[in-house]
């Protein structure tokens, strides 16, 4: 029997208060968006929402809506939210050569990553699990980048499974997260969640309360996130 899962991911680029690059999405499966989605817009519907809902843009005057949003995820029975972390800055990053028949690009290098992030988060090779991938909009340069991800690992399952095997990623696609509410879950779940990897604080008292809010939330049950540390290919150990 096969499953059909769906990852919503977006990124968290270096700024003034952080030099890493974050990749991270929402786990879940087809039955789960659903549920995940009439429960974003019920508390929209709650609480007056008809803005994107972004990390950037949570204060203190809209602590209670933002807290609301989180606990969608954390009230779910199946969600779960994956991390892949980058330094962008350290010499493996910016000496990374991902196709040695050229100079690389920035496209180049964050493909790469991206696979590395989709087998982190798909876990174990599995020929009963099939995914939909959606990411904001705006992390590769040119949308045919994602695209080439996506044939690239589609053609790893292949040679594991054998040819006749259907596609394991059945599409991977950008997405305008002004559109998508499990993008926007994603965007400030990675927000709040990579500070708290880090142990920072975020200056904004607002955003502050969230990761608080946040990590009480987890509580006993942290498995619900897991976080990766991005290495060279070559280093990479696959938990097949």
């Amino acid at each position: 029997m096969i499953t059909e899962y769906e990852l919503y991911a977006d990124e968290r680029r270096p700024s003034r208060i952080g030099h890493w690059l974050w990749l991270g999405g929402v786990v879940c499966t087809d039955k789960g968006r659903s549920r995940i989605l009439g429960e974003l817009s019920e508390v929209r519907a709650r609480h007056g929402l008809t803005r994107e809902m972004k990390w950037e843009k949570v204060s203190r005057g809209y602590l209670d809506a933002y807290r609301a949003w989180v606990d969608v995820f954390f009230g779910d029975r199946s969600a779960r939210f994956s991390l892949l972390q980058i330094d962008p800055s350290s010499p493996e990053w910016t000496s990374f050569q991902p196709r040695s028949d050229r100079r690389p690009s920035q496209d180049d290098r964050l493909a790469s990553a991206y696979h590395q992030f989709l087998l982190v988060t798909f876990g174990p090779l599995r020929d009963t699990k099939r995914w939909w991938v959606y990411h904001d909009a705006g992390l590769f340069s040119r949308d045919a980048v994602l695209n080439r991800v996506e044939f690239l690992f589609n053609r790893t399952y292949k040679q594991a499974f054998g040819p006749k095997s259907s596609r394991v990623i059945r599409l991977a696609r950008a997405r305008d997260s002004k559109t998508a509410d499990l993008v926007q879950l994603a965007d400030v779940l990675l927000g709040a969640l990579s500070f708290n990897v880090l142990g920072d604080r975020p200056e904004s008292p607002g955003k502050a309360q969230l990761v608080d809010h946040c990590i009480a939330r987890l509580g006993t049950k942290p498995a619900r996130v897991s976080v990766n540390v991005w290495v060279p290919p070559e280093r990479f150990s696959y938990d097949r």
